[in-house]
């Protein structure tokens, strides 16, 4: 590691929240285009015959009137189709992160490594790490992309790049090499681990 320059983990720290953030940016956009939209027209901006004409367009409230069945399937259908999508969401949302196995080609079978045995092998060895009081390891990514989380908790007063390279030579090397991987993106996380505090009796 020494010498080497330290590339910022894409490993994300949390959960990817990318289908979510974008679909709220979407009904955020949809909204504020209609709210200009009524500003514009309220004001006169586009005309005073609009900006005088009431909320709900005539021809429109009549068609509903003559076409009320209609109308009424046509909400009953919208609803379900939003409730579907909203418990959809809702699933999507609160589904546990997959910790995903590897499959390992050696020789002429398969070997299946399961995400908690690497885990607590990866663990295992960080807490072997100089300055290391204690370790936490999860899986993440996917089988394609697998991808590491470590957190570590530091003793007071130890040497943070001695731990880096250290960690990096010793346990995710090791990891890399026991996977047949070239890279293993792993975000790590460094906490102090304060001493407890003494009593003065």
């Amino acid at each position: 590691m020494t010498g080497q320059e330290i590339k910022p983990s894409t490993t994300p720290v949390a959960r990817g929240m990318s289908f979510e953030r974008g679909v709220v940016i979407a009904l955020g956009l949809l909204a504020l285009v209609g709210g200009l939209v009524a500003i514009l027209v309220g004001t006169g901006w586009l005309g005073t015959f609009r900006a005088q004409r009431p909320l709900a367009d005539p021809i429109l409230v009549q068609w509903l009137r003559d076409n009320s069945q209609a109308a009424i399937a046509i909400a009953i259908v919208l609803g379900i189709v939003l409730f579907v999508l909203g418990l959809w969401w809702v699933v999507r949302a609160l589904r546990p992160e997959p910790r995903p196995d590897l499959l390992l080609e050696r020789g002429n079978g398969d070997l299946t490594v399961t995400s908690a045995a690497l885990t607590e092998a990866v663990r295992a060895d960080a807490e072997r790490v100089t300055g290391v009081k204690r370790a936490r390891v999860r899986m993440a990514g996917s089988v394609q992309r697998p991808a590491l989380r470590l957190t570590l908790s530091l003793q007071e007063g130890t040497n943070v790049r001695h731990v880096w390279e250290e960690l990096d030579e010793k346990v995710l090397s090791r990891a890399r090499e026991s996977l047949g991987l070239d890279t293993l993106p792993t975000a790590i996380r460094l906490q102090l681990d304060r001493a407890p505090r003494q009593r003065v009796h």
